[in-house]
Parts: structure tokens; C-alpha cells; sequence
């Protein structure tokens, strides 16, 4: 990688780099912190490159405050939908910005789910592989034939550094091996420590590169159809909005959203929304186990949260709950 990221911590970095972002066809964008997406949770920096990475700029967003004018013009940016933000799972990234920025990114292509489309859609997967993707990559294959009549429209998604060996662009660019083992580590990446170690500057700028680099595949490749596009961009928006959905997890919660597509996502909901208990999430009818008998009734947790509970061997959903056809909680019965 030859591009060497700028550290904006102050004013009039801001304000220098949104003049050269404002130029760009899209935008990538990644961000770091520690646990970023969870309870105690801390945004350390927003990484924002231009199209082929030509620029990046790592945001210290200890130093960059929602109270600081100069912000302004950039968070103007990162809630444009006419400007596309390109992004690898960007479901805490959007977590983030809203909660220490109060803007809602828009214009958002996420990879993570563009790769997942594009099995069926470019790549030729059936049904079945989608099942062997997901007995041998999440579930036994015991487990997934136990409860295949639940995995209807359930998809895996894999890591960018898994898609990098896909793509065989691992050895164009990878991951900082050391901060990786940081990452796995009990004391974790020292983020939020200043002043930013060039090391956590150029990993944070080596994800902007590796993005960008996928993003450039992915449109080679036809993974990312120019005819199909505003339909994924309807799933990204929907898809990055999830883990604020769900709001702020435990690491340990049992329903925390992550290696699995959410419902909901891949197809725009089109009936009143009833919250699942797992997941807390509001969601359309399909994504519950569903009867009627005297109207309609469900089982309190979605077809989701339902496989990962028989993943972590939890207790089963045993309840059913009334429909109300009004938006909220149905009353246990």
C-alpha cells in the first residue's frame, strides 16, 4: 500500500480533508475502537478514503467532538445518500456515528451483504450449498438437518479477511498480524490511547485499501450489478441499521447479531412489525413461526434468534404470543 493515511485531530485538517473527499466518486469508510457496537463500547477513530484509496484520513474522534464546528461539513457528507460510502459490515460503524455524532450514514454499499447476494444471484449457489455453507461454517451438520425447516433464508456471511482469500487479494493486502493478536488478546488494541501509534494508524488505513480493493473486484466480477444497485443499496441501508436496531450488546448476550444475514434485510418488511424477545428487534410476520387459531399467533422469538439458540444448545421457544396488528408486543397467552 502506498498511500500514506493523514491524522486529522484538528480544525483545520477537517476542513482540508472534506475539501479533497468532496471530489471523490465514492467514499470508503471503516471505524475503530474499542468493542465497538457494544455496551461499553468506544468509538477511537472514522477512517474515510477516496475511490482507489488515492487518500485516506484517519478522524481522531477524541480530538473531533460532535461539538466541533468543523465537523459539521463532515457529517453533512457521511449523511448524504447521494454520496455512496462504501463499507465492510458496517453495522457498528453506523452504531457508532449515530450515537457520537448523532448523523445517520447514509448512501451506504456494504460488501459484506454484496457478497452474500451474489452467490445466487452471480455465482450460481443453489439452496443446497447455501444449507452446506451453513452446516459447515456455523452449525453441525446434524444440527442444520434437525432444524432445516428453520434455515429458510438464512445466509452466513463470512469476515473480510476470509474474503480477501476468496478474492486471492490476501497478499495484495492484509491484516497487521501483531495487532490482530492484539485484538485476540485479554488487554485488547490500545485505541483509545493517545497519542495514536503510526502501527494503529496504518492498520486502520490498511482495512480503507483492503475495501477498496474488494469493492474494485466486486464490480469486475459482476458480484455488484449496475442494474441491481439500488436494490442492495436498499439492503446496506437496512443492514447497517440492525445492530443499532438491536441497541448495545453484552459480549456475552446470548441474541447479539453477527454471523448470520438479520431478517428483514434481504426483503423490505411489508407487514406490521411485532419485537422479537431474542433479539429485541422489530420485525415483519414471516420471520416468526406463525398459526392462526382465533387470529394469528407467534412464537415470541424470530426464525433467527430461534437457530442460534439451537446453535447454543438455550432452551426452546415454547410460548406463543397473540398478533396484535399494532406495532408492538403481543400479549403472552
Amino acid at each position: 500500500m502506498s498511500t500514506q493515511p493523514r491524522l486529522c485531530t484538528t480544525p483545520a485538517a477537517v476542513t482540508d480533508a472534506v475539501a479533497v473527499l468532496l471530489l471523490s466518486d465514492y467514499l470508503v469508510l471503516d471505524c475503530e475502537g474499542k468493542d465497538i457496537g457494544r455496551t461499553d463500547g468506544l468509538l477511537s477513530v472514522i477512517c474515510i478514503g477516496t475511490a482507489h484509496a488515492e487518500h485516506i484520513f484517519v478522524f481522531d474522534t477524541l480530538a473531533l467532538t460532535r461539538s466541533e464546528p468543523a465537523m459539521a461539513p463532515l457529517l453533512d457528507l457521511m449523511k448524504n445518500e447521494r454520496v455512496c460510502k462504501v463499507v465492510w459490515d458496517g453495522r457498528q460503524d453506523f452504531l457508532e456515528i449515530l450515537d457520537n455524532y448523532g448523523v445517520r450514514l447514509g448512501g451506504v454499499l456494504d460488501l459484506q451483504l454484496a457478497e452474500v447476494t451474489s452467490r445466487s444471484a452471480v455465482r450460481g449457489e443453489d439452496d443446497r450449498r447455501r444449507l452446506y455453507r451453513l452446516s459447515s461454517g456455523y452449525l453441525s451438520f446434524q444440527l442444520a438437518r434437525k432444524i432445516k425447516k428453520d434455515l429458510n433464508d438464512i445466509h452466513l456471511v463470512i469476515g473480510l479477511q476470509k474474503c480477501l482469500e476468496l478474492t486471492r487479494l490476501q497478499d495484495t493486502v492484509g491484516k497487521d498480524a501483531e495487532v490482530v493478536a492484539m485484538h485476540k488478546a485479554n488487554g485488547g488494541v490500545p485505541w483509545m490511547e493517545r497519542p495514536l501509534s503510526s502501527q494503529l494508524i496504518q492498520y486502520a488505513a490498511n482495512d480503507i485499501y483492503a475495501i477498496d480493493l474488494l469493492y474494485k473486484f466486486f464490480l469486475q466480477k459482476n458480484w455488484i450489478k449496475l442494474n441491481t444497485l439500488p436494490l442492495l443499496l436498499d439492503q446496506s441501508k437496512r443492514y447497517v441499521s440492525t445492530q443499532w436496531q438491536q441497541g448495545r450488546t453484552e459480549r456475552t448476550h446470548p441474541f447479539r447479531i453477527g454471523a448470520l444475514v438479520p431478517l428483514d434485510v434481504l426483503k423490505s418488511p411489508q407487514t406490521t412489525l411485532e419485537r422479537c424477545s431474542g433479539c429485541e428487534r422489530m420485525l415483519s410476520l414471516p420471520c416468526f413461526e406463525h398459526k392462526r387459531q382465533s387470529g394469528i399467533l407467534r412464537k415470541s422469538r424470530c426464525r433467527l434468534c430461534n437457530v442460534i439458540a439451537a446453535k447454543k444448545r438455550l432452551p426452546c421457544d415454547e410460548g406463543w404470543m397473540r398478533v396484535t396488528h399494532t406495532g408492538r408486543p403481543g400479549e403472552v397467552i
